[in-house]
């Protein structure tokens, strides 16, 4: 008995195998495969140069869906145990006729007893006649708590959610959040993950496992992703090293002398606006075109002997390429009015864009005006935990629900004004107010579409006009109230200004009667995105300068978060979270929106001077 890895074209079914299964399961196992890889060898025989798989019909013949849709080719390898074919009988009898696949639960429990009583996984696989690595995954299952695994049993839990739950080894961990997602893998995964950098970010990619593992980083394996994927379980270390690496290399490029240089863990918004420029092409030295010429008569010399396959022509090819491509480089000029944005692209990779900076120097911060605190896509996001408390406060008033809308119609239709200015646009779009959930990490507040989806979720798709018509009058105007509040809209975009919309969105929540402190408070996580200067700002304003002072010289970032954390009063809000934070005088309806115009505003960074940090 061995096992050895030959490409799948090498395979055959044996008419030994005489298991039939309908498409369904196995487009269902195609699918489990994909996902995951194949966890268990196929078994087979040799006969006539060829290997004819008697068991693990039913995986042998996903992987040939898997070809079909192009996910696996014939030429790929996979593990297969070689047996004769004598016995091969024998098995597929045992197979065929007598075995039953074992309900998952069953097999969790009887691995981990096996493993109590002191076999490795590595016994176990040989004796089950499964990979290795499918033990270890089964084993790590058998860890969940004895609840949980019951729950697995009556198909109660999915095993999706059950891998997503080994993310902990707590117990009552396990049990707390399986029930607050209700077994949804998705919302497991996440709610175990919260303060945690997936292996596979980009930072984390930039960064590297080696050298984060070198600073003292741990990572939370993942036993059912592909490859070692898990979870980096220090991402303030992820955020720091990636800004370290990132500020080195800008540092090169400044002592170059770019007019401008941009170092930032997400690719700046405005690089679009901006106009890119190219490096310029010189004329070649003499030695390098003397090289050039020689290179291109060697390789000729070569084609007309051996034919231009000949393998001798690439390096001679790669050479002549590396060449060309010194010609071309940004000359003085260039680099005088130029600026290089740096970034951490999704696949780890440095991001990298040359564009013509503005050459006028920028204006410096003065006492005459307030210190930017925010940066634009933080000040967005706190807009939009803004506009989900509001909402909130909407979908338990409807009589302010109607009033909004009646507000919003009468604007339109009998004042000229357009949609865009009011907070209320009369359409069926709801307003996205996702933030990143170190954002949320002190609040409770739920997505009105979560809550509205709960309590009406038997209103059907088919009928839907005869059901409301039928509805109490409670219920109705709770479902009005709902659906108003999940398009009313108090979000700015990074980089943009409040205008007429935010300040009739101001209108709303003030009569919505919503104190934003009692339902958010701000979390660590808002500091961490503040950048070091901003921090100490705000102490300045809010706490007074010998605590700034006491604080500035701090150094690690994430120690400075959570003393500004803890000095702030209890019932802090950052400026853009205030009620009334977008006021502005009344306008006619015709008048020029702001809110249109890309413009930044007081309180917040321009991205051009301030680094966004990681989200």
């Amino acid at each position: 008995m061995a096992i050895i890895h030959p490409k799948l074209s090498q395979l055959r079914l044996s008419p030994l195998n005489q298991r039939h299964v309908k498409p369904s399961a196995i487009e269902s196992m195609a699918d489990d495969i994909d996902a995951h890889g194949l966890l268990q060898n196929l078994i087979a025989y040799e006969e006539d140069g060829l290997l004819w798989v008697f068991a693990g019909g039913r995986r042998y013949r996903s992987l040939k869906v898997l070809v079909k849709r192009k996910r696996v080719k014939l030429s790929d390898t996979f593990p297969v145990e070689l047996r004769d074919k004598s016995e091969a009988i024998e098995l597929s009898l045992i197979e065929n006729e007598q075995r039953e696949d074992m309900h998952p639960a069953d097999r969790i429990r009887s691995y981990g007893a096996l493993r109590d009583t002191g076999m490795s996984a590595e016994d176990i696989a040989a004796r089950s006649g499964v990979a290795v690595s499918f033990v270890y995954k089964m084993l790590r299952l058998s860890a969940l708590a004895p609840s949980l695994i019951a729950l697995i049993a009556k198909d109660q839990l999915s095993l999706d959610a059950a891998r997503a739950l080994t993310l902990t080894d707590d117990h009552d961990q396990q049990v707390k959040v399986c029930k607050a997602a209700n077994g949804q893998a998705h919302t497991i995964r996440r709610m175990l993950t919260t303060e945690k950098v997936a292996t596979t970010h980009g930072a984390f990619l930039f960064v590297g496992r080696e050298a984060f593992e070198a600073k003292g980083g741990t990572i939370t394996p993942d036993l059912f992703s592909q490859g070692d994927a898990g979870y980096a379980d220090q991402p303030e270390l992820v955020q720091e090293m990636a800004e370290e690496v990132l500020d080195g290399i800008a540092a090169e490029y400044r002592a170059i002398g770019w007019h401008e240089v941009r170092a930032e863990l997400d690719r700046p918004h405005d690089l679009c606006m901006k106009g890119s420029i190219y490096p310029a092409t010189r004329e070649p030295t003499e030695a390098e075109a003397e090289r050039l010429a020689a290179i291109d008569a060697e390789i000729e010399a070569i084609a007309e002997a051996e034919g231009e396959d000949s393998d001798r022509i690439e390096p001679l090819t790669n050479e002549r390429d590396a060449i060309t491509e010194g010609l071309r480089g940004f000359n003085a000029e260039q680099v005088a009015i130029g600026g290089v944005a740096l970034w951490v692209s999704h696949d780890g990779s440095l991001g990298k864009s040359f564009y013509r900076a503005m050459a006028e120097p920028k204006p410096k911060a003065t006492s005459d005006g307030p210190t930017p605190l925010y940066s634009n896509s933080l000040f967005a996001d706190l807009s939009r935990i803004k506009t989900q408390i509001v909402q909130e406060a909407v979908a338990a008033d409807s009589a302010l629900a109607l009033d909004i809308m009646l507000d919003s119609l009468a604007g339109q239709l009998l004042h000229g004004a357009h949609s865009y200015q009011m907070a209320l646009e009369v359409q069926a779009k709801m307003v996205a107010t996702d933030v990143p959930d170190e954002l949320m990490a002190t609040s409770d507040v739920r997505p009105v579409e979560e809550t509205m989806a709960t309590r009406f979720a038997s209103v059907p798709v088919k009928g839907r006009f005869e059901a409301i018509r039928s509805m109490e009058a409670d219920d109705k105007m709770a479902l009005l109230a709902g659906l108003v509040a999940m398009t009313v809209d108090g979000t700015v975009f990074a980089g943009g200004s409040p205008g007429i919309r935010h300040h009739h969105f101001e209108q709303i929540a003030r009569a919505s009667g919503v104190d934003i402190a009692a339902r958010w408070s701000a979390p660590i996580g808002l500091f961490d995105k503040m950048r070091r200067a901003a921090m100490i700002d705000l102490l300045h304003e809010e706490c007074g300068a010998p605590s700034a002072d006491n604080c500035a010289s701090i150094k690690k970032k994430a120690d400075l978060a959570v003393n500004v954390s803890g000095r702030l009063p209890g019932n802090w809000l950052p400026a853009p979270m205030k009620i009334g934070a977008f006021d502005q005088p009344e306008r006619n309806p015709g008048d020029y929106d702001p809110d249109m115009d890309g413009d930044g505003i007081e309180g917040v960074e321009d991205d051009q001077t301030a680094d966004d940090e990681m989200v």
